[in-house]
């Protein structure tokens, strides 16, 4: 039955569940409306939006921010020079009563990206990239997924859903992967160990052992689905708290960045004192916050995790620093050009439930002592052998991809790339898929390394060099803020 009426019962809806209902209802007239579309890349919905904003959603609109909608969130997916393109409410194409929308320029936007070449805004994207490689760039990551585990029993809870090792100092942050029991890899998460604040939402009071987590915010809500499963099953005494709504988080990225949060922070950003992968609370333009020197996109860089009432004033103090340091917006179009470039891994994409981390090239998060959840099964993977492995992929032309284009290996097929994007810093477009042995066989290096690869695009195939670790900064030396090596661009 309709929600906004009454039912049988005289019983009363609450606003929210009407919400949620006229978002289902657009979203389900959209999708028949759009059947018989083409789906290009980069295309947005137009119906169910705005249905959740960041703490930083006007400041962003007022900057020419182009949103992305992902799990109901609005994110930033890029920058327009030619000012604000709000998303309008969604008009029902002038159906059912409503007035059709005057105001197109969020619509005119996203037409830009209706191609399966090079789009017009491939330049600024570009210039969104550059500007974190070369100088420093911010990224409103505030729909990540934000979780507590603390309790009792959180290192044994953590044990047993991680793939790494989280036995470590308050203050440390590590990688990790989470397995289902047939060492499919349903999650990949940052965890990081803390210690009991004083109540607040980046500083909680709790018990025993604390972790705070961090994970994607297109696959938060299956990443916190999977924990709340396998707690659940081993019946672990610990408090599970998902503080998504209530943690903005900024993102900023680059050579500059050190030189940029340190008048800002009352804390040493040096390696010594500030080294990556770990995190301590600062406070940040007088307001408390969670720092966490990690990065998704391979530059030295710092996330600041805000109390929500707080995100607007830290935001506003970054702006007013960041100007003598050329500070530039970023959205998710260049994180996903900048990560894929590192060679890191997108969940959904070049991650699925269907593949395990050995496969991935992710062997470095699985600890070799202790029990976890599908350890056994791929105990027993490293014995037999691989049948795939995720290789990253370099065009020597510039043809577009985007994904699910197949890989051949000397005349036969052997994968499709998951991701595909456009490496600015390397000049070239570059995918990662998985390559298997078109007879069964396991993959061995020799077979990888040794072949004439070539991607197939629009029913052409076109030369590509594989590797099995993405030529970018290898060593991770940005990373750690040693910028000793040009670009290869701009060599």
């Amino acid at each position: 039955s309709d929600p906004v009426h009454k039912d049988s019962s005289c019983r009363r809806f609450d606003p929210q569940q009407i919400e949620d209902y006229n978002w289902v209802k657009s979203r389900s007239q959209e999708s028949y409306v759009r059947n018989y579309y083409i789906v290009f890349p980069n295309d947005e919905r137009l119906a169910g939006r705005n249905f959740q904003k960041g703490p930083f959603h006007q400041e962003l609109v007022d900057a020419g921010c182009i949103f992305q909608e992902r799990q109901g969130k609005e994110r930033p997916g890029w920058f327009s020079t030619k000012g604000a393109a709000p998303v309008p409410p969604y008009d029902w194409f002038g159906a059912y009563g409503h007035t059709q929308n005057t105001d197109h320029r969020y619509e005119n936007q996203l037409k830009k990206d209706h191609t399966f070449g090079v789009t017009e805004n491939h330049k600024l994207i570009g210039e969104e990239c550059l500007a974190c490689r070369q100088q420093v760039a911010l990224f409103d990551m505030s729909s990540l997924g934000k979780f507590y585990l603390c309790g009792p029993e959180a290192q044994k809870a953590a044990d047993w859903l991680f793939t790494a090792d989280t036995h470590h100092p308050i203050g440390k942050t590590v990688y990790t992967c989470l397995l289902n029991s047939k060492a499919g890899v349903e999650a990949d998460i940052t965890v990081s160990t803390i210690e009991t604040g004083t109540g607040g939402q980046i500083d909680p009071i709790f018990k025993g052992h604390g972790f705070y987590m961090t994970t994607a915010g297109g696959s938060s809500y299956h990443t916190w689905a999977h924990i709340k499963s396998v707690l659940n099953e081993k019946k672990c005494n610990v408090d599970f708290t998902d503080v998504s709504e209530r943690v903005g988080v900024l993102s900023v990225q680059g050579p500059n960045s050190r030189a940029l949060l340190q008048p800002l922070l009352d804390v040493e950003l040096d390696n010594e004192t500030f080294p990556y992968a770990t995190t301590k609370l600062v406070k940040a333009a007088g307001h408390l916050c969670r720092a966490i020197r990690i990065s998704f996109v391979g530059e030295m860089g710092w996330e600041l995790h805000i109390p929500w009432d707080s995100c607007l004033p830290v935001y506003k103090a970054l702006w007013a620093q960041g100007v003598k340091h050329g500070l530039r917006h970023a959205g998710y179009r260049a994180l996903s050009s900048l990560s894929s470039e590192k060679g890191y891994h997108l969940w959904h994409f070049d991650l699925q439930i269907c593949d395990n981390p050995l496969e991935a090239g992710l062997d470095f998060v699985c600890r070799e002592t202790g029990d976890y959840l599908g350890k056994a099964v791929l105990d027993v993977i490293r014995q037999r052998g691989l049948t795939k492995k995720l290789l990253h992929f370099q065009l020597k032309k510039n043809i577009p991809i985007w994904g699910f284009e197949a890989i051949w290996r000397d005349d036969q097929v052997v994968g499709y790339i998951r991701r595909g994007e456009f490496a600015y810093s390397l000049g070239s477009f570059i995918g990662q898929g998985y390559v298997k042995h078109p007879d069964g066989y396991p993959v061995t290096f020799d077979y990888l390394e040794n072949g004439c690869y070539q991607v197939e695009v629009m029913g052409k195939r076109h030369e590509a060099i594989a590797y099995c670790k993405s030529p970018f900064d290898p060593n991770g030396k940005r990373l750690l803020g040693i910028y000793e090596e040009p670009l290869l661009s701009r060599q």
